[in-house]
């Protein structure tokens, strides 16, 4: 098996019980959400909390680990990405 459908099986395996589900807020962590995933609540980041209709909640991570929140990136992938806005 090659490195790339090794990638898309882990993708597909950890990510597509996202596929058609509907957002119903976002909104910042709470407090309290920051201090049980041990994040740094005066770091100055803003780690947020993506609620589905369903109630499943996507919190993005720095790393696997939880080591601090992360960001997404969004683009316009029918554009190449590296050019210049």
């Amino acid at each position: 098996m090659n490195k790339v459908s090794t990638i898309e099986q882990y993708i597909n395996q950890e990510y597509s019980s996202f596929i058609g589900k509907t957002i119903h807020s976002i909104r910042p962590l709470k407090e309290s959400e920051m201090k049980s995933l041990y994040w740094d609540v005066h770091s100055g980041d803003v780690p947020m909390a993506i609620i589905f209709t369903d109630g499943q909640v996507l919190i993005p991570s720095s790393d696997p680990e939880a080591n601090g929140p992360g960001f997404l990136l969004t683009a316009d992938l029918s554009k190449d990405i590296t050019e210049k806005v």
